[in-house]
């Protein structure tokens, strides 16, 4: 004989315990989620079981299908959120950029630019963005700091590291 009483706290068990393994998913809990989740489902699956072993194996069986399906759901979900794009650490779909708020240059070949000159639009300490060419770029100074408005050039090109050094004119030789 079956007690709609009890029948009603089985299936707020089950629904709670469903509700909290998505969540788990979806809020960093450290488990504690997941493990309130898993205690209310198996107090589920108990309850059942003491009051009809048909009833206590359709609970059972309810909780082994959707827990599953909920947590994939949740994850599949996750990723698409803000707060899940910070939690996964995601790169961002927009282009890197740099200092100067323009594209970052990561591929191209910079060894053309040796021995070209340029200006400082910052200070380089030891490093900063200059214009050379026209383009702004994020550069390096060898040996010293560099202040902004300082001609220099370019020194070598490391990878994507460009190194430049103060412009010595030949009139400052003499």
């Amino acid at each position: 004989m079956l007690r709609n009483g009890i029948l009603t706290y089985v299936v707020i068990l089950l629904l709670a315990g469903l509700l909290l393994a998505f969540i788990e998913t979806n809020i960093p809990s450290g488990g504690i989620l997941g493990f309130v989740a898993a205690v209310l489902l198996t107090g589920a699956v108990i309850l059942a079981f003491m009051q009809s072993g048909t009833i206590g194996w359709i609970i059972l069986l309810i909780a082994l299908v959707c827990v599953p399906v909920l947590i994939l759901l949740g994850l599949k979900i996750l990723p698409r959120t803000p707060f899940g794009r910070k939690m996964l650490l995601m790169e961002p779909k927009e282009d890197f950029a740099n200092a100067s708020g323009e594209a970052g240059i990561t591929d191209e070949n910079l060894s053309h630019l040796e021995g070209k000159t340029g200006i400082t639009i910052t200070q380089l300490r030891p490093s900063g963005i200059a214009e050379i060419d026209g383009q702004r770029y994020s550069v390096v100074a060898e040996a010293e700091m560099i202040n902004q408005g300082y001609d220099i050039v370019v020194l070598k090109v490391e990878g994507n590291n460009i190194i430049v050094g103060k412009k010595i004119s030949p009139a400052s030789l003499k």
